[in-house]
């Protein structure tokens, strides 16, 4: 059974619109196998002038949005949906020519621009994209002759216990150094919500700093420093001491663990190094091209012809005559 639905609809007294949208029920024959530019999903007259709007200008139209909205459009129900956005789009698009919308002249423009736009990139493509070249030992002289950009920074992790009541902190290292472990003591006092907000404050391993460098936290600078000077399974033996943004905490941490600064394998960075060379590679081609271009174009330049502009006494003295 094929169903039918027509909707005319006058938009002036010389221009007749109508449209259908047509389903067919012949489910025999296999999606893969459909020449999808044949099923006509819509047809409509615009001036008298037939169009139509077929399974392949959908899913053509639909490939086009981003990602994240192809993704809304992938059942039959919601290409049907989006179907109707796409009459919609194309006949506000038809009545705009008949208003001439489509000859304005900063719409040219703006079309004239974005050609060019896609003029250059095309040719840019072509005249350097194309003709850079980037192989292994490339990337490898670039490697070794920069080692220095590819240093991992030591980082240390602790477990650290932040309050902000000095008596608090107090009683809490007295019960440390009477035998509680510092990693048991932080995710009790965690889970009771008593961990003022600073290192090792986290729901999921409470007392954990995690990994990492002398350069993570500019505000907690004195108690970075102070991890990194410590040796593995040193822990404070008083209060620490931090004034952060006019508030003061008080840290006791054990440090756990210490990696040195330690030079990068090449496997490790190819992939940033590529990007370093690959950018060389293009502004050099791209100083080149231009130079190309601007001996073909015989190219003159007159900057001593641009005029000075008025200095701001001169500028607030015309201002006043005017």
């Amino acid at each position: 059974m094929r169903k039918t639905i027509a909707i005319f609809v006058i938009v002036t007294l010389t221009c007749l619109l109508t449209w259908k949208f047509v389903q067919s029920d012949d489910h025999e024959q296999p999606m893969a196998a459909m020449d999808e530019s044949k099923i006509i999903l819509a047809e409509y007259k615009w001036n008298g002038e037939p169009y139509q709007i077929s399974l392949a200008d959908l899913n053509a139209a639909i490939a086009e949005l981003p990602v994240y909205r192809q993704q809304n459009y992938e059942t039959r129900e919601d290409k049907a949906e989006y179907l109707e956005e796409l009459i919609d789009e194309r006949l506000q698009i038809l009545r705009a020519a008949d208003d001439g919308f489509d000859t304005l002249d900063e719409h040219v423009k703006k079309l004239e621009d974005y050609t060019h736009q896609l003029m250059v990139e095309k040719l840019t493509e072509a005249e350097v994209d194309a003709k850079i070249v980037i192989s292994d030992e490339d990337l490898m002289a670039k490697y070794q002759a920069n080692l220095s950009d590819y240093i991992e920074e030591a980082k240390v992790r602790a477990t650290c216990i932040t309050v902000d009541d000095e008596d608090f902190g107090n009683e809490t290292l007295d019960a440390i150094k009477a035998g509680k472990d510092i990693i048991e003591m932080a995710k009790e006092l965690g889970e009771a919500g008593k961990l003022a907000n600073g290192p090792g404050t986290n729901q999921d391993d409470p007392g954990n700093t995690y990994m990492f460098t002398k350069s993570a936290s500019p505000r907690w600078a004195e108690f970075i420093d102070a991890v990194f000077a410590q040796e593995i399974g040193e822990m404070t033996d008083t209060l620490f001491e931090v004034d952060v943004n006019d508030e003061t905490f008080y840290l006791i941490f054990r440090k756990e663990e210490h990696h040195p600064d330690r030079q990068q394998e090449f496997d490790e960075v190819k992939d940033d190094v590529r990007r370093t060379v690959e950018r060389e590679k293009k502004r050099a081609r791209i100083n080149e091209w231009v130079s190309e271009i601007t001996e073909k174009g015989k190219l003159k330049t007159y900057a001593e012809n641009i005029p000075e502009p008025p200095k701001p006494e001169e500028a607030e003295t015309e201002e006043s005559d005017q």
